[in-house]
């Protein structure tokens, strides 16, 4: 069998090792016309995601830029309200919570793909995939004129997915979550910031948090509650100096070192919160959704790559254990999407809390954070401890 992956983020390459494991082939198409790998902000990856990138990738070369996931939580008044430890992590769960540079993940599992003898072409912007009923084939058309033919065709393409724009012309559209989150990483000479943990601080016009990688550079970001959804052409033309001024402005009264961090910016990215509460049908004869394709999340509890991740091995498991692809396909969906919802829905009511409430939430907040945070904790036992039997039949 041989298998067109549309997309070459994390999904896709990994996507693509995972099918190797049952002898399909695979060839990635990414409609970006080059690697792209300098650009992208920071993700975080948890214990079950990082279970499933070791079988694909070395950690070691992955994680050679990173900062720590253990997160501390202040107020506008730099007064400690929270924290949420991951020291026992390695030994509950073999992996440990860190944030990475989405490049540097991205890069590692599409050199790794390559190694393993996955042709990636670049270019290729999807504009229709047409499915033979009779041959059993799938034609997928490209804008540059170009087709690729396969048995099967996954959709790893993101939030903004054609395929499954083309698949479900009439599916729900990704939801603006009334949030824009800014990015970026900085260096700080005069400040002596701690290494151990993200900071993160609700301050009183907005919500921030940074944390100190390996190399010494401070990697932050900031949510930005604005309740009408801005167009992707208006947020494009954002210009740093801009976003500066913006983002001190909100963080005026707010402390330390948040001003000098957002000032020592490189490069700022700004971009709105999207997720997709629910999908019905992820996939239709044999084409398959993965990912944030069918299932995209905010980013409020980093869950967002680690689900894809997840998603790969399971889908491969299926389609190894089961007699034909739709079955394969439907057996997936029913495995993955309960899981998937709850985590949409934590996430989004992460989300909310990062709004900026008035002074009488504000106090009441600050007052039940640690209990809040606690309970969330133990919540996420279910999350991190997420593990595939790859050796279990499923029939």
């Amino acid at each position: 069998m041989k298998a067109i992956i549309i997309g070459c983020g994390i999904a896709g390459p990994a996507m693509a090792l995972a099918l190797k494991k049952i002898d399909i082939q695979s060839v990635i198409y990414e409609a970006k016309p080059d690697t792209d790998d300098e650009k992208g902000a920071f993700l975080g990856i948890s214990p079950n995601g990082l279970n499933v990138l070791k079988q694909y990738v070395a950690l070691d070369e992955v994680l050679t830029e990173y900062t720590p996931g253990k997160i501390r939580f202040f107020n506008s008044r730099n007064k400690a309200i929270g924290v949420i430890d991951n020291a026992d992590q390695i030994s509950r769960y073999g992996s440990q919570t860190v944030q990475i540079k989405r490049s540097l993940l991205n890069s590692s599992l599409r050199k790794a793909a390559q190694r393993a003898d996955i042709r990636v072409e670049f270019g290729k912007y999807l504009v229709s995939v047409v499915q033979n009923e009779e041959n059993g084939i799938v034609t997928a058309h490209f804008a540059d004129g170009s087709t690729a033919e396969g048995d099967l065709l996954i959709g790893c393409d993101g939030i903004h997915s054609v395929v499954r724009q083309k698949l479900f012309p009439d599916a729900p559209k990704p939801e603006y979550t009334g949030l824009l989150s800014t990015a970026g990483t900085s260096n700080l000479a005069n400040f002596s910031l701690p290494t151990d943990a993200i900071h993160m601080t609700f301050g009183e016009r907005g919500f921030f948090a940074y944390a100190v990688s390996n190399h010494g550079e401070v990697w932050w970001f900031n949510n930005i509650a604005q309740t009408t959804e801005p167009s992707r052409q208006a947020l494009n033309r954002s210009e740093k100096a801009d976003l500066t001024e913006r983002l001190l402005a909100l963080h005026r009264n707010d402390p330390e070192p948040i001003a000098a961090t957002i000032r020592a910016a490189h490069s700022i990215e700004i971009y709105p919160i999207y997720d997709i509460p629910f999908l019905p049908e992820w996939h239709q004869g044999r084409i398959c959704l993965i990912g944030d394709a069918a299932h995209a999340t905010a980013p409020h509890i980093g869950q967002g790559a680690s689900l894809a991740l997840e998603d790969t091995l399971v889908l491969a498991q299926c389609i190894r254990d089961f007699a034909d692809l739709s079955t394969a396909f439907t057996h997936f969906q029913s495995l993955r999407q309960a899981r998937v919802q709850a985590i949409i829905q934590q996430a989004r009511k992460v989300g909310d809390s990062k709004t900026v409430p008035n002074r009488f939430q504000q106090f009441f907040r600050d007052l039940l954070l640690p209990l809040f945070v606690r309970l969330e904790a133990r919540k996420m036992e279910w999350v991190y401890g997420y593990q595939v039997d790859w050796h279990r039949k499923l029939v």
